[in-house]
């Protein structure tokens, strides 16, 4: 029974097109990385984004001090910045689904029908894991940072990345993508939650920061994490591929 259920999973296989796939994503957010992932490079609250975007389509000029002119042009980029951040909140979400969907047919087609009452279980399991490991990182240690991430009320769409990953890991005991996800998750969590100045290592405030220590650079290494796992993904696949057929072409030969 345990031998056809390897061989199950190993018929789905979709943990390298997910790792691929949220890894390009990630790579296509890293020229954006400023605002798309928020991080403390940047150190804007997250409500500045909508709030600066309205200032900005009605014209707000904002009078600093009394007696002077308001500062006119203050907002500009708003808008854009509030899509580059914005977007990623319905791009994740929706990239989940078309992969949910092709997953299901993927699976229909090879006479597969992916029960989704187990993936709803194992889903809950991995955030409860996520959130269980986040709520250790943050307040196992007495960290500034944790008062920056608190303070800054961060709900991160990219979390569902490292959710995912996890859950689709463990449904396919893919172990290669569960470690994927949850590195992804933590790593995230340490990011969002570095003081201002801090390097590619969160906990390093290096004195003369270089493009290494920027958010392109974070976003960089966030995306590494998802190709990379994905190619290994995609290795082991070929080699159990070839390691079958040569067993069936032993099975079959006089």
């Amino acid at each position: 029974m345990e031998g056809l259920r390897a061989r199950t999973r190993a018929q789905l296989n979709g943990s390298r097109i997910a790792l691929l796939g949220f890894g390009l994503l990630a790579a296509a957010a890293v020229p954006i990385a400023q605002y798309a992932f928020n991080f403390g490079a940047h150190g804007r609250h997250v409500p500045s984004y909508p709030a600066f975007a309205y200032a900005e389509l009605i014209g707000l000029c904002v009078v600093h001090e009394p007696g002077t002119p308001c500062l006119e042009g203050e907002f500009d980029g708003a808008v854009l910045r509030f899509v580059a951040w914005g977007v990623w909140f319905a791009l994740l979400p929706l990239a989940w689904f078309v992969f949910a969907r092709w997953y299901r047919l993927r699976g229909e087609a090879r006479g597969i029908v992916p029960r989704r009452r187990v993936w709803v279980r194992t889903t809950a399991i991995a955030t409860a894991v996520i959130t269980a490991a986040l709520v250790a990182l943050l307040f196992g240690r007495n960290q500034p940072w944790e008062v920056v991430l608190l303070e800054n009320s961060y709900a991160s769409p990219w979390y569902l990345v490292g959710i995912g990953l996890l859950a689709l890991g463990v449904a396919e005991r893919h172990w290669i993508a569960a470690a994927a996800g949850t590195s992804h998750a933590l790593l995230l969590t340490g990011y969002l939650g570095a003081s201002w100045g801090s390097g590619w290592l969160p906990w390093q405030h290096p004195a003369h920061p270089g493009w290494t220590d920027g958010p392109q650079a974070k976003a960089l290494l966030l995306a590494a994490i998802l190709l990379l796992a994905g190619l290994a993904e995609w290795a082991v696949a070929r080699h159990r591929a070839a390691a079958d057929a040569a067993d069936a072409a032993g099975t079959v030969a006089p």
